[in-house]
């Protein structure tokens, strides 16, 4: 119930305050009969006061409400006919009232003591009350309400006996459920029939603001800087030297025991909400939505590349963004997983084919094969995408709190009741600085990394030259394994000629597959297609989803542990970032709501990150963004982000979540089918977590056991030997 807005603008917070704590005591001691009655005695009084200086109303116009039983309930009816020998005037209706609602309500003519007060409030008071009244009997408050009770009948009864000269009273008194009804249907309109797939561009996911988070549009800029431009920002070298670099043979392990599996995940969700254009570095070539992309493609002509075109199928195996093979296998490896879920999806789609909907021919929904086919493959594109966001709040989430998977927490921002995503999201070069994960790295990934850097050299620095030649290339070292630089085409699909450039050297060095491999899809490090299927051999991929479980991340905050090898893309993400004029770093703090930190001790617990802050910025507040969300302190649970990391990680999630109106609002029985509606639920024996049962149903193993125990299922995103994400570890 909400009084407030009637009051504040004639009383002040004291009274509000005393009219609310009546409204409060009555319900508690009397419940909502209590409610009831007063609104009568209030009617009562304000009706005997107005008729002080009217006329007595013909009895013949009055009625009022009487309980009679029928079949299944009680019912209100107009009883009071023209008789002779019946009472008159406004005291014999208000006694006839009372009776009624005593029969009704079950109500004694025993007031409360707070009933008795309210009565002696004054009538400007009491008119308020009674509107707040009927706005706490009518108006649900977010709770089903029992509308079989008959409170509707009574208040509407009870206000008849204000009569016409209480026409304005009984107006203003029905103000807020006028609200509650306008209410009850929002606006503007969120969804509409026949817009309950995703296009392959991320458009019209808002339908009031369609081109919202599209793939191609510009970074959004959440803070606008007012502070003075630093005119001596350090060389990006001596910042990546002095701060960021990981000591040659120095590596500390996640003090939580979180692996790498859990970063192959987070390098997934990075790449789908992130992909600079190289050419013009203030726009995403990727929607800012978790819709998949490196799976399905940035737009229409790339979606259509991996598919097959028939059954709603994708091709075996394949995936569409390039940027994903020069990461560590097991990325890879993930995205096969989702590409076999999908095309499991769409084959029991087609299987159960729930009420005909995917017929085709004439008298049918579907005219031809080919609408059969876009049917398919956009609802098992829905069905997909409902276990990854399964998965980001089952596994993700809950492994930055540090709680196991197998725990009844659950951090899930679309839990019901929520706000309708209106608006669509975009993402923002803030949070393209955030979503660095480079320092994650475990010991073998990171000789593994080192080893493509050494090979992929020569590739890198020609690549540079060429673009250069061209006049094409931003100002920084050329793309590498981690990047997330392209060019795009004037039309048709996403042109990624800079990672095609490293495919064929990439597999010469650590895939060796064959020709007739490479033509049926990208390459993964160790592992060979069938050249039958098209399919990787499912024992090698298990193998790369095992060495990510088993492999333990290194800790991320504090400063001084990202891998060597990966100078040039850190350095071109500090470019990038000057370049768009990104805050300092504590303008995003008090952007969200944190302290400012005032010395260089603060960020840091190594005296050597905090002297050289202090030796290339000067003052805390001159630190720029970059800088300072990778050597900061770091939570002591979970996860163990930096504290400025996993506030804004955090608020990120939750906007991605509920601002996506397929997330939010779309994925349904109805737009899924009752199957796949079940599948995305996860499984109820694993606290619905979807993430074991795909690993299961996807990844056979050659002795047909699972690739996990009923142990480390629990927990998949902690290496075996650790218990937990606590700060004792």
């Amino acid at each position: 119930m909400t009084i407030q807005a009637p009051m504040t603008n004639t009383h002040n917070d004291k009274e509000h305050k005393k009219l609310h704590d009546y409204i409060t005591t009555i319900e508690r001691d009397l419940g909502r009969e209590g409610l009831v009655n007063t609104l009568k005695e209030l009617v009562i009084a304000n009706a005997d006061s107005s008729s002080s200086s009217t006329t007595t109303s013909d009895p013949t116009t009055t009625t009022t409400a009487t309980a009679a039983k029928k079949k299944g309930g009680l019912q209100l009816r107009k009883s009071f006919g023209n008789y002779s020998s019946q009472p008159t005037g406004l005291s014999w209706k208000a006694q006839a009232l009372v009776k009624d609602l005593e029969h009704l309500f079950g109500i004694t003519p025993q007031r409360t003591g707070a009933i008795k007060e309210v009565l002696t409030l004054p009538f400007s008071q009491q008119r308020i009350l009674m509107g707040a009244l009927v706005e706490r009997l009518l108006v649900s408050g977010g709770a089903p309400m029992n509308d079989r009770s008959g409170t509707l009948e009574a208040t509407v009864n009870i206000l008849e006996v204000l009569g016409p000269n209480g026409k304005d009273l009984v107006n203003e008194t029905l103000q807020p459920l006028m609200k509650y009804y306008h209410n009850t249907i929002p606006k503007p309109y969120i969804t509409y029939v026949g817009n309950s797939f995703r296009t392959a561009d991320g458009s019209f996911n808002s339908l009031v603001y369609p081109t919202v988070g599209t793939a191609g549009n510009n970074y959004v800029r959440n803070v606008n800087s007012f502070a003075k431009v630093n005119e001596q920002l350090p060389p990006p070298h001596l910042v990546f030297e002095r701060l960021l670099k990981r000591p040659h043979g120095h590596f500390t392990p996640h003090k939580s025991g979180i692996n790498m599996l859990l970063f192959y995940l987070a390098i997934f969700v990075t790449h789908d909400l992130f992909y600079t254009d190289r050419k013009n570095p203030k726009r995403n070539l990727t929607s800012s939505y978790l819709d998949m992309s490196p799976l399905y493609g940035f737009n229409r002509t790339d979606q259509e590349s991996v598919r097959q075109m028939k059954n709603g199928l994708l091709k075996p195996d394949q995936w569409f963004d390039k940027r994903l093979v020069l990461q560590p296998p097991g990325v890879g490896a993930l995205l096969v997983l989702f590409n076999r879920n999908h095309n499991y999806a769409a084959k029991h789609l087609l299987d159960i084919n729930e009420n005909g909907r995917f017929n085709y021919g004439p008298g049918e929904m579907l005219a031809t094969v080919e609408e059969q086919d876009e049917e398919l493959f956009q609802t098992a594109r829905l069905i997909n995408n409902a276990c990854f966001r399964n998965i980001i709040i089952h596994e993700y989430l809950r492994s930055i709190f540090g709680s196991d998977q197998d725990s009844d927490f659950v951090f899930d921002p679309l839990q019901q009741p929520l706000a309708p995503p209106i608006y669509g999201n975009e993402v923002s070069i803030e949070f393209n600085v955030i979503y660095r994960w480079h320092a994650a790295l475990g010991k073998q990934d990171e000789e593994w990394l080192d080893s493509v850097m050494t090979v992929l050299g020569n590739e890198l620095k020609q690549y540079q030259k060429q673009q250069q030649s061209q006049g094409t290339a931003a100002p920084g070292p050329a793309p590498g394994p981690t990047t997330t630089t392209t060019t795009t085409t004037t039309g048709g699909g996403t042109d990624q000629s800079g990672f095609e450039a490293f495919i064929q050297p990439f597999n010469d060095h650590f895939v060796k597959a064959s020709q007739e491999e490479l033509a049926m899809g990208l390459p993964l490090a160790g592992m060979h297609r069938d050249l039958s299927t098209g399919k990787f051999d499912d024992a090698a991929l298990g193998k790369a989803i095992r060495d990510g479980y088993t492999q333990v991340a290194s800790e991320i905050g504090h400063g001084q542990n990202i891998p060597a090898s990966f100078e040039h893309i850190e350095m071109a993400g500090i470019m990038q970032a000057r370049q768009l004029k990104c805050c300092y770093f504590n303008e995003f703090r008090e952007y969200l709501d944190l302290m400012p930190l005032k010395t260089f001790k603060d960020f840091s617990e190594k005296v050597e990150v905090q002297q050289a802050l202090k030796d290339l910025y000067g003052t805390p507040d001159k630190v720029e963004l970059y800088a300072g969300v990778m050597v900061e302190r770091t939570l002591m649970i979970g996860l163990r982000l930096p504290y400025t990391m996993t506030r804004g990680v955090l608020s990120d999630a939750i906007n991605l979540l509920r601002n996506d109106r397929f997330l939010n609002q779309e994925l349904t029985p109805n737009n899924l089918t009752n199957w796949g509606y079940e599948f995305s639920q996860g499984d109820p024996e694993q606290y619905n977590r979807v993430l074991p049962k795909m690993i299961r149903l996807h990844f056979e193993t050659p002795n047909g056991q699972p690739l996990f125990t009923p142990d480390e299922v629990k927990n998949l995103f902690v290496a075996p030997g650790y218990h937990g994400n606590s700060a004792n570890q």
